[in-house]
């Protein structure tokens, strides 16, 4: 059986990036690639420059939606649609804005991936070494399968300590008080903070 060679560039072109797509570690390795590009070409520039080169990175590789959603536990079932469009905005602007600040004064950084591992209810964990010049800090990258496409759910530090653990137990007095527009405001207020720099 003879294959037309269209049908077979439409496979080639269709098919075989979605099998890239699945694959875990390059989400990661793209994203990392991303990271370093606005980091060299923003030096010496303000957060503000570096939020909006590595915004379309982050939203290209984190699932901000379910990580604000367990991140806001019962409070985010509580909200109106227009309250949890406001605190995805505002999660996502300081999530942005803090990466943007933290890594503003590395110089000559790598990313190296070492592998991927099975997580639990079918999460992948990636992990891998960020180093800058003599030190080297371990991180896994929690991601899950949406839509056909692997996405950063969650970030473990120093060999387990689940970043968004820590936003959820930072909100959690914030959401008690005033709810999900209390923290919309918080949010927002350090983000400016932030990118004041």
């Amino acid at each position: 059986m003879q294959i037309n060679s269209r049908i077979l560039l439409l496979l080639l072109f269709f098919v075989l990036p979605a099998q890239a797509l699945a694959n875990p570690a390059e989400t990661i390795r793209t994203y990392h690639d991303r990271l370093l590009d606005s980091i060299a070409s923003t030096a010496g520039e303000t957060d503000q420059a570096r939020y909006e080169k590595l915004a379309p990175a982050m939203d290209a590789a984190f699932d901000f939606e379910s990580m604000i959603k367990t991140a806001a536990g019962s409070h985010w079932g509580k909200a109106s649609a227009d309250a949890r469009e406001a605190l995805l905005a505002a999660f996502r602007r300081v999530s942005i804005a803090t990466y943007a600040d933290q890594f503003g004064g590395m110089k000559g950084g790598e990313f190296v991936i070492q592998g991927t591992r099975n997580g639990p209810r079918g999460l992948k964990l990636v992990d891998c070494q960020l180093k800058t010049g003599t030190e080297s800090v371990p991180l896994s990258y929690v991601v899950r399968n949406k839509d056909g496409q692997w996405l950063i759910i969650d970030v473990l530090l120093d060999g387990g300590i689940s970043e968004l653990a820590l936003r959820a137990s930072e909100y959690a007095s914030t959401l008690k008080g005033g709810g999900t527009e209390a923290l919309t405001k918080t949010l927002n207020d350090q983000a400016t903070a932030l990118l004041a720099h």
